[in-house]
């Protein structure tokens, strides 16, 4: 697990890799952005949400609430207190998760399309003369990641009462978040590096040197703009995992054919 934190550091030597790092540093900045006060100054402006009959009936429903349990003597206004404590804890646990998660995965798209051109830096720099060719074809991981996703967002939804216990909630949005990333990085660049049995041995989450690698690098995602970095950083790292055991794989005996002359 060292090892490979190790072996990324050292390759934020090269140039070309900080240049591949940047590109979805700019790009999620931008896009996040644009989108995050986009989205902001839509649900806080427009009339389609403010004046929605939705959103008015839940205004009152909450009027009312509040007035009722403020109107219990001695406590009212304690029970009010706690209640918005609460609703306040439970907001801000939802918005840091979504918000995080939102940047994480902006960083992750942008990261696949340049998955290629950094395996074959990590190549070229540590690695060099080693052959390697993938498997698979960009469809079916397409359908893996969307399928894959699809049950973490269900299991996100079906779990929401667990942000109301305090510790547990950071844990456990923090592992759903964490089985899609690894789930991810480990199918782009395996798809890449190794042939499908070899792949296919080695993508277990009980594979522990890269799934304790690859966590230790997502937990840096909850750093102010270190998730716009991490996919990268884990796409070397596992790139280095893979390429380790590639190399020590054994070499496929080379056909011969003896050149005989023919007698005269």
């Amino acid at each position: 697990m060292v090892d490979l934190w190790l072996k990324t550091l050292a390759d934020l030597r090269s140039p070309k890799i900080w240049m591949l790092m940047a590109i979805p540093l700019v790009a999620a900045l931008i896009l996040v952005s644009l989108l995050g006060y986009g989205l902001f100054g839509f649900f806080i402006y427009s009339d389609f949400i403010t004046q929605s009959p939705m959103v008015l009936q839940m205004q009152e429903s909450m009027s009312a609430a509040e007035q009722s349990i403020g109107a219990i003597p001695l406590i009212g206004g304690l029970i009010l207190w706690v209640l918005g404590l609460v609703v306040a804890l439970v907001a801000g646990v939802i918005g840091f998760i979504l918000g995080s998660y939102l940047i994480l995965l902006f960083a992750m798209v942008i990261t696949g399309f340049m998955t290629d051109a950094l395996v074959k830096a990590v190549r070229d720099l540590d690695y060099p003369g080693l052959t390697y060719q993938g498997h698979g074809s960009l469809g079916g991981m397409l359908w893996k990641l969307t399928r894959f996703g699809l049950l973490m967002l269900l299991l996100f939804v079906l779990t929401l009462p667990m942000l109301f216990i305090p510790l547990v909630n950071l844990l456990w949005f923090w592992l759903l978040g964490f089985l899609f990333f690894r789930y991810s990085v480990v199918l782009d660049v395996g798809q890449v590096i190794l042939p499908q049995a070899l792949f296919e041995r080695h993508k277990a989450l009980s594979d522990w040197t890269p799934t304790l690698s690859l966590a230790g690098i997502f937990t840096l995602s909850l750093l102010p703009l270190m998730s716009l970095v991490v996919p990268v950083l884990a796409v070397i790292a596992q790139a280095h995992y893979y390429f380790d055991l590639l190399s020590r794989q054994p070499k496929a005996p080379v056909a011969t054919q003896a050149l005989t002359k023919p007698y005269s």
